[in-house]
């Protein structure tokens, strides 16, 4: 019988989960190995990091915000620190406001004490004069973030390869294997293998009965000839700073798609958005397309398999993954050495309805 090596955790993926969860592990002296491979689709690749304290039409306040953006900018400078390279970029956003109807909602969410820190009315547009089209009014939310994503990811892996814990393995769920309470797969035995899989969770036969639904996101990056805007536009898309004259804009959600290359629909939409912003001259640099796994009840799954406890998932990050990553990463990495609880809200056995109606299944047979 092959020897295996024996380390504490394997982690299937190296997007942004398994990135913040290898991070937090390595730091508590764990034997880990990050199994991940390239594939079209990945979001973590085209992700804008945003962290953003109030969100979608109705405004509505981030969970938790102050605890988990406190949490992400402490995490996101420690990375800085280990990696040379800036991660955490403070920025604000200014928000077109259409008509009197949200100009009246922006006021009045605005004079909430808890929404008082975020919001304020009638911002400074002087950066802008000229290069966009008016709206009715704007606003401008403050102690707002972007996080470098592509860059923390790819400056992660590098430092994994170095330091021997990373392997390209696009992993096949039929090798795993149940030895004596540890799982084995290739040439390791460890305590627990953890799926930080992003949008494949949908194929994996350990977890494909959590309540995923596919979600499809395109963007563009863009060149804007003399604009070098220092805050994020929100306007009919956002449009968000990389650097000099480039931009992120986007993106689009769909939940139906025939695969995960870029679509020319979508492409269509976005710069029929963009036409609508900008009255300046730009150049499309890259049409970029990532999947990921929307949560129902848009909150993390953390946990363990039931009829295989060696096996967890640490996923459904979704849009705002920057903010919630490292939070739910420290505590599955606390979980998983035994060191707390995993929260109900985020763990994947408030689910577990599903499992006894039959709709959960392991590869061998249902549960």
């Amino acid at each position: 019988m092959e020897k295996k090596q024996q380390v504490d955790f394997i982690i299937v993926g190296q997007g942004l989960a398994g990135t913040l969860l290898s991070y937090f592990l390595l730091l508590e002296n764990q034997r880990v190995v990050v199994l991940d491979y390239s594939h079209e689709g990945r979001t973590s690749n085209i992700a804008a990091g945003l962290v953003n304290p109030i969100t979608g039409r109705r405004l509505a306040k981030s969970w938790r915000f102050e605890e988990l953006a406190a949490f992400a900018k402490q995490t996101y400078q420690s990375l800085e620190g280990q990696l040379g390279v800036q991660l955490w970029h403070d920025r604000r956003i200014v928000r077109a406001l259409h008509n009197t109807f949200e100009e009246n909602e922006w006021m009045r969410r605005s004079g909430y004490p808890e929404f008082q820190a975020f919001m304020s009315d009638g911002p400074e547009m002087t950066e802008f004069e000229g290069k966009i089209h008016e709206p009715f009014g704007w606003g401008e939310l403050r102690n707002c973030a972007q996080v470098a994503m592509t860059v923390l990811v790819e400056r992660w892996r590098g430092h994994l390869l170095r330091e021997g814990h990373f392997f390209m393995e696009n992993i096949d769920y039929q090798r795993i294997e149940f030895v004596e309470n540890q799982v084995h797969y290739g040439g390791w035995a460890a305590r627990k293998l953890i799926f930080c899989e992003g949008a494949k969770a949908l194929e994996n036969p350990f977890f494909n009965h959590l309540p995923f639904l596919a979600t499809k996101g395109e963007l563009l990056l863009v060149k804007i000839p003399g604009c070098q805007f220092g805050r994020i536009l929100k306007q009919h898309i956002f449009l968000v700073p990389q650097g000099g004259e480039v931009y992120w804009v986007g993106s689009t959600s769909r939940y139906e798609f025939e695969g995960p290359s870029p679509s020319e629909a979508s492409y269509n939409w976005l710069i029929s958005e963009l036409d609508k912003t900008l009255t300046v001259p730009y150049q499309v640099i890259k049409h970029l397309a990532g999947i990921r796994p929307t949560v129902a009840d848009i909150r993390p799954f953390l946990g363990l398999n039931e009829a295989h406890p060696e096996l967890g998932i640490f996923n459904g990050l979704g849009t705002k993954g920057a903010l919630l990553g490292p939070f739910f990463a420290k505590q599955m990495a606390d979980f998983l050495l035994g060191k707390g609880e995993l929260e109900p809200d985020v763990d994947i056995k408030r689910f577990m309805g599903l499992m006894k109606s039959g709709h959960f299944f392991t590869k061998e047979k249902p549960v």
